[in-house]
């Protein structure tokens, strides 16, 4: 039996208070399928925004977002399973929207753990009806499964990482717009962390302000994760400061047919609703 809207409607208060909560159970094993085939669909076709992180012999950290032309395979396999209603139930609101897909591919020798940081940072996007599912296609145990510091979706939003090889904390953005991230790797003790192991169909559910940090992938193993990314009523466009040309991170798109986040926000200012007729509206007030 997959979970109801009604059992998570009962998490509200842990997701509103803590920024992310495990639904266990919430796909059955032939929704799994297919978001898992939209997942393959993915790799086979990256976007142009496709990257290897971490780049080291005989491993492999791949990941891709914001493929636009994946959307209408993930599209259809939400429609498949009960995530509209679970999101309208944990928000609390009447609608949502698909916001983009992002996977995920760890296998090989000991790869490196993925920084500490808050995904908001990244994107132009900002309100409380926000929501990024961590669906992860292989068993994972707590020890290697995602870990977030509990609270911390509700402030401060840091600076974004830059993914640099030698400091995880060295900023995504110039200027101080923003904080710099804290080292929470190197002083795990001060934070309030929490994971839990994963079974196919369990989904971990937090907040993108949420600070999160995935662990190594150790030799001999795989973990394909798969994270999808939904917004509601209260979503709203903000603007994010300029990027670090020091920087390695890069979403923007130069070559393909996939368009980038900010072809969907040419004609949003600050405070505008978070809208754009290709977002997917999954579920509308009745």
């Amino acid at each position: 039996m997959t979970m109801s809207a009604l059992q998570a409607a009962l998490l509200t208060d842990d997701y509103i208070r803590d920024g992310v909560v495990k639904l266990p159970a919430a796909l059955s094993p032939s929704q799994l399928a297919g978001l898992a085939a939209a997942f393959d669909w993915s790799v086979a076709n990256p976007s142009p925004a496709a990257q290897h992180l971490f780049p080291q012999p005989g491993t492999i950290f791949y990941q891709d977002l914001f493929n636009t032309l994946s959307w209408p395979r993930y599209v259809d396999a939400i429609a498949a399973t009960d995530i509209p209603e679970i999101m309208a139930a944990l928000w609390g609101c009447d609608d949502v929207w698909f916001f983009f897909e992002q996977v995920f591919l760890k296998q090989g020798g000991q790869s490196r753990r993925t920084p500490w940081h808050q995904d908001t940072s990244y994107f132009p996007i900002d309100g409380s009806h926000n929501v990024v599912l961590w669906i992860s296609l292989d068993p994972v145990s707590k020890a290697d499964s995602l870990e977030f510091v509990r609270g911390s979706h509700k402030g401060p939003l840091y600076n974004g990482s830059s993914f640099a090889a030698e400091d995880d904390t060295a900023p995504l953005y110039a200027g101080d717009a923003l904080p710099r991230l804290p080292d929470v790797e190197a002083g795990r003790s001060r934070w309030d962390i929490v994971s839990w192991a994963v079974e196919p169909g369990d989904i971990i559910a937090f907040h993108p302000s949420t600070l999160h940090g995935g662990a190594a992938t150790l030799p001999g193993n795989r973990r394909r994760t798969l994270s999808l990314r939904f917004f509601g009523n209260d979503a709203v466009y903000v603007e994010r400061p300029q990027v670090s040309p020091d920087s390695g991170v890069g979403f923007n798109r130069e070559a393909g047919d996939s368009r980038d986040i900010s072809d969907f926000c040419r004609d949003l200012k600050a405070g505008d609703s978070f809208r754009h007729p290709d977002f997917a509206h999954l579920r509308r007030a009745s």
